[in-house]
């Protein structure tokens, strides 16, 4: 199940449009304004005009992600209310919406210490499991590069938090396969993918990954930086995304495409990568094979 990133500037009905335009079986979106604290009511007509949006479109799941605003782990009192406020609207929103999945940062840690921001965020989404709606709105945990103070660039973290907070049914993975090469796990290539996946699911279950990210890479191995580029353009390479677009494991697992430029380029990268899901085998050692692979699928070269 493949899709992306979809803009929704002039309502959030027009992420529909933007999925029927590139064949998206599985959008993302937010739910809310992201840069603003402040959130406007939500009227009813909004909710059925979304419905019937969806329902006119090949779209089978929409996750929806938390803005980058709220930080559940942090120190500030103030910015940690807020951010759990701002947690509760959006998965009440998100229920309202029928969305499947809420992919939220594990949040950072600032100045104090890690074990102590764990635990603030374990508390925060406990608090959220018992709150009624539609259950069907799974929460999950994005899988980080490790920039800063952030939580969760380790699988062991991750795992921690999902033993914590002891809720399957209501928490989950999302898998970045930019953030995870950032963060020290060397993706690259078969036998590559093939380790990373298995220490993963050694570590947290594979079973707990319910969305993946499907990025490349603009910064090196362990680089720790959160920057993401178009697919085979980055350090990953083609092999890795090959890999895992023709793993049976993850068939029905939504994988959303971030890249930059998202509005002109992700109809580009969306055909390449159903280009590879469609080889079987291993991909040729070649100098530019994603241009040649672009190319035949044109008729072009």
């Amino acid at each position: 199940m493949l899709g992306c990133t979809v803009s929704t500037v002039g309502g959030l009905t027009k992420g529909f449009l933007w999925a029927r335009k590139w064949g998206c079986e599985c959008i993302q979106i937010y739910v809310t304004l992201s840069r603003r604290w402040d959130v406007s009511a939500l009227l009813p007509e909004e909710v059925l005009k979304f419905k019937a949006a969806w329902q006119d479109s090949p779209v089978k799941k929409v996750v929806a992600h938390v803005p980058y605003l709220v930080n559940l782990a942090s120190s500030d009192g103030n910015l940690r209310r807020k951010s759990q406020v701002r947690l509760r609207t959006e998965l009440s929103r998100a229920r309202q919406f029928g969305v499947n999945f809420l992919i939220l940062h594990p949040g950072s840690c600032g100045n104090s210490d890690k074990v102590d921001g764990m635990k603030r965020t374990i508390e925060a989404i406990r608090a959220l499991s018992n709150t009624r709606g539609n259950q069907k709105t799974q929460i999950l945990l994005e899988t980080m590069a490790g920039q800063g103070t952030s939580i969760g660039s380790a699988f062991e973290e991750i795992a921690c938090l999902l033993e914590e907070i002891n809720n399957p049914e209501f928490v989950g993975v999302c898998f970045d396969t930019a953030h995870v090469f950032a963060a020290g796990y060397d993706i690259r290539g078969y036998e590559g993918y093939k380790n990373v996946i298995n220490e993963f699911d050694s570590i947290i279950g594979i079973r707990n990954i319910k969305v993946i990210h499907v990025n490349d890479s603009r910064t090196g191995f362990d680089s720790r930086s959160d920057r993401h580029a178009g697919i085979g353009e980055g350090q990953l390479g083609l092999e890795t995304f090959h890999a895992l677009m023709r793993d049976p494991r993850f068939v029905g697992i939504p994988k959303i495409l971030e890249i930059p430029e998202r509005d002109t380029r992700s109809e580009y990268n969306l055909r390449l990568l159903r280009k590879l899901q469609a080889l079987p085998g291993r991909l040729p050692k070649s100098k530019g094979l994603r241009k040649n692979l672009m190319s035949e699928e044109n008729g072009t070269r």
